[in-house]
């Protein structure tokens, strides 16, 4: 048998050999120790436990420690960290050596995923787990991917729940009252519903990025595109209290500083807000990207034009906005109440 390419302690095996299954320990040295076992199913445990224990042998958790600190180096925000850090250790068996994992096995992980998880959620782990095989192989630890073959189920989820016209305006009675008695979850919420934000983009945001002028804008100034960095004309009931929200306050400081230190802790502070303020609206809850996409919907169906609601939303393009976002149905009744008002006024 042939002496380790890069010189480590392998585990070959098991293989059949007459009425015996063998595994083969081999050294640095190349040097083999021969095990032999009456069935295959021993010798199997056999050979991951001494895999579990040999010296040098990379194991999941230790691969994904490197590609953490792969994607922190690349400038990955903390909160993109924390999100696939346990997406990947969620959905692993940390302790198995990375040259033991099959497509078998993560075909199995997936499936044990799959019966727990919603559809976005499941298939959100798979793909994250591809890409961290991928990096896997370029960077030498496996020849190739396990995870390359797994074909995920099921179908995505276009959206969230939405609330109607009527029931977005109780949630903004109710967040602007209790907003200008100085509640941070009601005016996180009411910037949401009233400029469709992501959650990330909000809760990054400094004292600095309110910028008062003759309009009050909000800047938001990172993103993973060119788009994503742009700044809202803040609403004028929302102006006012972000302009009395930061008087006297250090540029630097957290816009909302009820918010924790992790991106995830963050996101789950505006998220109870949000179902806490929706029950006292007595409206349906949904989630903050719920709200993203209400505004999307009453915008466009105000008579805004899909590529304006996706820039305001900081996407490239209105496919996105159109397919995820704007309510199905939105964008014709808006063509129509548009040609209704044309027939009625006659053409100028």
């Amino acid at each position: 048998m042939a002496r380790p390419r890069d010189g480590r302690y392998r585990v070959l095996g098991p293989y059949r050999h007459y009425g015996q299954w063998r595994i083969f320990l081999v050294g640095p040295d190349g040097r083999r120790v021969v095990e032999a076992f009456s069935d295959k199913g021993q010798a199997e445990r056999a050979a991951s436990a001494a895999r579990r224990r040999a010296p040098g042998q990379l194991s999941v958790e230790q691969a994904i420690n490197r590609y953490m600190q792969h994607l922190e180096d690349k400038g990955n925000k903390p909160s993109s960290l924390d999100r696939t850090r346990r997406r990947l250790t969620e959905f692993h068996d940390l302790e198995l050596p990375v040259v033991d994992v099959t497509p078998a096995k993560v075909a199995a992980w997936y499936q044990a995923r799959a019966a727990k998880l919603a559809v976005d959620s499941h298939r959100n782990e798979l793909n994250e787990a591809k890409t961290f095989w991928r990096w896997c192989v370029h960077s030498g630890f496996v020849g190739k991917s396990p995870a390359e073959g797994v074909e995920p189920h099921g179908r995505r989820n276009r959206g969230k729940p939405q609330l109607r016209m009527m029931e977005a305006r109780k949630l903004f009675v109710v967040t602007s009252e209790l907003a200008a008695k100085g509640d941070e979850g009601a005016l996180a919420v009411l910037s949401v519903l009233t400029m469709g934000m992501r959650v990330q983009e909000l809760l990054a945001r400094k004292v600095r990025d309110v910028d008062i002028g003759d309009q009050v804008l909000l800047w938001i100034d990172e993103g993973k595109t060119a788009s994503a960095r742009r700044f809202h004309e803040v609403p004028d009931p929302v102006a006012d209290l972000l302009v009395e929200k930061v008087r006297g306050r250090d540029a630097g400081e957290w816009l909302f500083p009820a918010q924790t230190s992790t991106g995830r802790r963050r996101r789950e502070w505006l998220t109870h807000a949000c179902r806490r303020l929706t029950t006292l609206a007595e409206v349906p809850y949904v989630s903050p990207q719920g709200l993203r996409g209400t505004w999307a919907t009453l915008t466009s169906e105000a008579g805004v034009a899909s590529h304006v609601v996706a820039r305001e939303l900081g996407h490239a393009d209105d496919g996105v906005t159109k397919r995820h976002y704007i309510a199905p149905g939105a964008l014709d009744r808006s063509r129509t109440r548009k040609m209704l008002r044309v027939v009625e006024g006659g053409l100028r």
